[in-house]
């Protein structure tokens, strides 16, 4: 099964990506793109506003020109994928709560409860179908996330004080 190779870093520390294309390992690719995390903390879930404030982390990946389109669009058309989905199993679980009879703390609850377990299969198959690249922000390290091993092999070489987890 294809999943991601993740090595953990400092966030004090500045990344050093490989001059190879993380898709197809091209050497010197000569393009590149950008991508944005910040650290999630679970109070967000109860206060969606946070999701605005935080210290955002911008890396550039470098990335042929023939494979920037995968690597850029791949990144859009999972967080569509994730509305809609989400949009589906709301469609058909908000008209079953309100047959149950519950009461509205009660229905709040376990139509989240629902609408997680709903999102499982889109879960599954990003560990399965892992992106190009990705970045999970921590409060003391920051995962580069790879769907290819031997780059992220790279990363790590030339990366001090970096480790795969």
């Amino acid at each position: 099964m294809p999943m991601s190779t993740d090595v953990k870093l400092p966030r004090a520390a500045a990344p050093v990506f490989p001059e190879f294309c993380c898709v197809c390992d091209a050497s010197r690719p000569g393009s590149s793109f950008d991508v944005k995390g910040r650290r999630v903390h679970w109070t967000e879930l109860w206060m969606p506003w946070m999701w605005f404030f935080g210290r955002r982390v911008t890396v550039t990946v470098p990335v042929c020109a023939g494979c920037r389109p995968q690597a850029v669009t791949g990144r859009r058309w999972r967080t569509i994928g994730l509305l809609v989905w989400l949009g589906v199993v709301a469609a058909i679980v908000l008209p079953w709560l309100d047959t149950l009879g519950l009461a509205r703390g009660m229905k709040r609850f376990v139509g989240g409860i629902a609408l997680l377990v709903g999102s499982a299969p889109m879960i599954v198959w990003w560990v399965v179908r892992p992106p190009v690249f990705d970045l999970t922000v921590g409060k003391a390290t920051t995962d580069y996330e790879f769907a290819s091993r031997a780059y992220a092999l790279r990363f790590l070489a030339a990366n001090p004080g970096a480790r795969i987890s």
